[in-house]
């Protein structure tokens, strides 16, 4: 009998470690579990369990030969502009109340809409993530049902996350209730593929609100930065990877003290080319592009100096738009162009975009996305560095020599890259500016 398994896409290196494969299984044969070696979430078939369905396989956010089908399903037509998706219109807000604004990631702005939306009515509950009390280190996706629920899964969390694995809870309940979902990218797809083959979900899931990822660092990052600063796992009591205004603080709680790094000082290491998981070396989604509206940083010159924190929202459904318009006392919103958008995210996309077909080469994938640029010889130079990175933290020695190398040094040794990074950009913007005759 032929396999057509999740068994197919771990093997090729494209599983995401979403959840939707172990929340959809008929015969719950699937359970995804952290690999600790290489540091993400990775699914196991009990094959005496297993009859072959074929359902793991079809929904699988890491099989993504749909998109196209996904996007006329949608929003009843492909999307025009390559970088940003199908959209309505393109914003930057913040909330208005100062305490959720300062406790976000980005302005606090899917925390908002979140509260307004289960206020008014709108939904009874959100599947998002916090992470887990008892394991500090570990996110912890639920349905929050609550303002304060809400509230605890604010701020980003730069670990693998197993969101979909709540999609289970939702199918077994004997309710269907109105809820939303924050996820990234490939959340956001595994949940589209599963209410293709679901009506409950489809029903009961009523809107999709995505996070832009460049990518999710692996559990190896947080672990190596931990031991940087000589701090046991195990005396961990809590630890927040954003938060306290804009781009704000990592905080990790001990039983003795308090440890409080700037992000961009955490992100030097945490969000290096290190600790890529292969499946986002091969991703060309970093806008969320099948939710219902996308929010994310607003990496901009006029915010440059925002310590509050602003989010950037791009509105790719009505039905969001309608939600906006009802919290105009609880929201301050600006509308800017998709040009600003890309500006604002020109370097994510351009590795998302420009650089993938260079990656998908050298790694020999066979995954052809076809909602990329084609890339060039400064794009493989990129992408050699890249992946020869994420090769050495494959290895325990260069993981060790990690910890305790100067941030200064990897800052040097990084700057080669980031330099030909930004010739590259430009160059890939120059080229859309000719095409469109924009930014």
């Amino acid at each position: 009998m032929k396999n057509n398994t999740i068994e197919l896409i771990v093997d090729e290196k494209l599983c995401t470690g979403c959840g939707t494969c172990e929340a959809l299984c008929p015969k719950n044969a699937i359970i995804i579990s952290i690999d600790q070696k290489k540091g993400i979430y990775v699914p196991k078939i009990d094959k005496e369990i297993c009859n072959m369905c074929g359902i793991c396989y079809t929904i699988c956010s890491g099989h993504r030969i749909d998109d196209e089908k996904l996007n006329q399903e949608i929003f009843g037509e492909e999307p025009e502009n390559i970088f940003i998706g199908n959209y309505q219109n393109c914003y930057t807000a913040y909330s208005k109340d100062t305490e959720i604004r300062y406790n976000s990631s980005s302005g606090g702005l899917i925390t908002q809409l979140l509260i307004s939306a289960l206020e008014k009515g709108i939904i009874n509950g959100a599947l998002v993530t916090r992470m887990n009390k008892s394991k500090p280190l570990e996110p912890e996706p639920f349905i929050a049902r609550t303002k304060e629920e809400i509230i605890e899964a604010s701020k980003s969390k730069y670990c693998p996350v197993p969101l979909n694995i709540v999609l289970k809870e939702i199918l077994a309940s004997n309710k269907y209730e109105k809820l939303a979902v924050v996820g990234l990218p490939c959340h956001i797809r595994g949940i589209r593929k599963a209410q293709k083959n679901n009506e409950k979900l489809r029903r009961s899931i009523i809107f999709c609100l995505g996070i832009f990822c460049n990518h999710t660092p692996h559990f190896l990052a947080t672990k190596l930065l931990l031991q940087r600063y000589n701090i046991k796992e195990e005396d961990i009591v809590a630890l927040n990877y954003r938060g306290e205004g804009w781009p704000g603080l990592m905080t990790i709680n001990t039983k003795k003290s308090t440890l409080k790094i700037p992000q961009r000082k955490s992100w030097i290491f945490i969000g290096s080319y290190f600790f890529y998981p292969r499946s986002c070396l091969i991703c060309s989604d970093g806008l969320c592009e099948l939710s219902d509206a996308s929010f994310g940083d607003a990496w901009l010159p006029e915010y440059s100096s925002d310590s509050n924190g602003t989010s950037i929202i791009i509105v790719r459904h009505k039905k969001i738009l309608d939600i906006l318009d009802t919290m105009k006392n609880e929201i301050e919103v600006k509308t800017i162009s998709s040009d600003k958008v890309i500006r604002s995210q020109a370097r994510m996309l351009c590795f998302k975009k420009k650089s993938l077909k260079s990656r998908e080469t050298i790694m020999r994938n066979s995954l052809k996305l076809n909602n990329t640029l084609n890339s060039d010889i400064i794009d493989y130079i990129l992408s050699i560095y890249v992946c020869f990175n994420v090769y050495l933290s494959s290895n325990r020695i260069t993981r060790k020599i990690l910890t305790v190398v100067p941030l200064k040094i990897l800052e040097v040794y990084n700057m080669p890259y980031k330099i030909i990074n930004i010739i590259n950009t430009d160059k890939m913007l120059k080229k859309w500016n000719k095409k469109k005759g924009k930014l």
